[in-house]
């Protein structure tokens, strides 16, 4: 996603019954939504092996129903502990500015699931997802009647829709976020151009076998014989590992070196090296240098516009990520007092995030993010593993709102506010200067039409 300078289009462009038709269609998506969004207990790592061949082979069943639409699509292939998705965005909006027609879905979405179906920048219409989910459901029904492993899942119907998505909009290349691991995810049937990974780091432990090498290993599993196989710097331990994951596909694990200072800057190399090993015509132009440069996700220590005290919203949410944030509060000059806004969802390690940035802040806030289908971690229990790690919050509040005004009380006009722990809680307070209806009707994340009482 480019940040424009300008709103490209109109407030109209989407009709109030096009937003209440597409709201619609979300509600069927998210009744699909069953269980835990993650294990309650540490899987080893045959038993993720297990269960992550029976869900791709399950997957892949539902996709033959539907005429396979993934395989209608060129692709770039995103994954990595941190990283992937700024990493995908950038990609993304070289490709666009390279003159190609250019697909990009990023998981988790911010605000509105119709983030996930981006096409040069631009977000679907609601009356596109009404069209897909029209197209999907009754292959939904018909799937559950003879699968033996029962009804697609929302994960499945959602990805399904994606490929479809680009498959429609006649992309010249899609770029695909893995959404956890890489070998089992349900985005691994797609046939990439290249696969990336930026990192490997400790996140999803208890899903993707308990250690760092069982993380390289489903991380490593998204290459595929015959695409460029390319990662940022890889930790010493799995460096061996994931190059011979490569070499088994005859490919040879193409390692960009990063500047580890600075992870937007990181980001940026790792985009540009993509697109040079794709061997695009134009990818060193001024006009695509510019477009990866400025390419970002929103939520990733995102700085909001106008008013005081001064507000970033990040979306650190395991330790690497936590650390980084951390380094980048130690390195940059913000106004005191920082103070942050801290919730997560119920399976993140809490200590392993507030021990990253914690040290690095004034004062905090902690809360609770508001997502369907994923319990919080309650704001009270998060007090708790802060006061243990010898830092206890000021203000312990579950509303999300709530927490932002009281971030901006202990901030003062002079200070800075700094959310953190869950890209969830990101879009939650992102919603208090960039509206949904906004987004949706302008079809951007950075609408024309803020909101004003935040303004300066």
């Amino acid at each position: 996603m480019v940040e424009p300078f300008v709103s490209a289009c109109t407030a109209r462009e989407v009709s109030e019954k096009e937003v209440a038709d597409g709201n619609l269609a979300m509600v069927y998506l998210n009744g699909l939504i069953k269980g835990p969004a993650a294990p309650s207990t540490p899987r080893s790592l045959r038993e993720s092996i297990e269960i992550g061949e029976r869900r791709l082979d399950r997957f892949r069943r539902f996709l033959a129903r539907l005429g396979d639409p993934q395989n209608a699509i060129r692709c770039v292939h995103v994954g990595g502990t941190s990283g992937k998705g700024s990493v995908a965005v950038k990609v993304a909006a070289g490709l666009s500015a390279a003159g190609l027609r250019t697909g990009l879905h990023c998981t988790p979405y911010l605000q509105t699931a119709l983030e996930k179906l981006d096409c040069d920048g631009q977000l679907a219409r609601p009356a596109e997802l009404v069209d897909l989910v029209e197209w999907i459901r009754p292959h939904v029904d018909a799937f559950a009647a003879v699968d033996p492993d029962g009804g697609a899942t929302y994960g499945m119907v959602w990805v399904a829709l994606t490929f479809e998505h680009f498959r429609r909009k006649a992309v010249d290349m899609a770029v695909i976020e893995v959404g956890a691991g890489g070998r089992y995810d349900l985005t691994n049937v797609v046939r990439p151009d290249l696969v990336i990974v930026t990192s490997v780091g400790h996140d999803h432990l208890k899903s993707l076998g308990g250690t760092l090498r069982a993380v390289a290993w489903h991380k490593a599993g998204a290459f595929k014989a015959g695409a460029i196989a390319m990662s940022g710097p890889l930790p010493s331990v799995v460096r061996g590992l994931v190059r011979a994951e490569a070499a088994a596909l005859d490919q040879t694990l193409v390692e960009v070196a990063l500047d580890r200072q600075d992870f937007r800057v990181a980001n940026t190399q790792l985009a540009e090296a993509a697109l040079d090993a794709l061997g695009l015509c134009g990818t060193r132009s001024t006009n695509v240098s510019r477009a990866i440069a400025r390419a970002r996700l929103p939520g990733r220590f995102e700085r909001m516009p106008g008013g005081s005290p001064t507000t970033y919203l990040d979306g650190a949410h395991n330790r690497d990520k936590a650390r980084a944030l951390g380094a980048v509060l130690t390195e940059t000059r913000l106004g005191r007092p920082r103070v942050g806004i801290v919730g997560l969802v119920g399976y993140r390690s809490a200590s392993d995030v507030l021990g990253g940035f914690l040290p690095q802040l004034d004062q905090w806030v902690a809360t609770e993010p508001r997502v369907y289908g994923k319990p919080p971690l309650p704001a009270s229990e998060l007090a708790q593993v802060g006061t243990r790690l010898g830092c206890s919050p000021d203000v312990s509040v579950p509303d999300p709102q709530r927490a932002l005004a009281a971030a901006f009380e202990l901030a003062g006009s002079d200070g800075t506010v700094i959310s953190a722990g869950s890209i969830y809680l990101a879009g939650n307070l992102r919603s208090a200067w960039y509206p949904v209806d906004a987004i949706v009707r302008e079809r951007t994340m950075w609408p024309s039409s803020r909101t004003p009482k935040l303004d300066g």
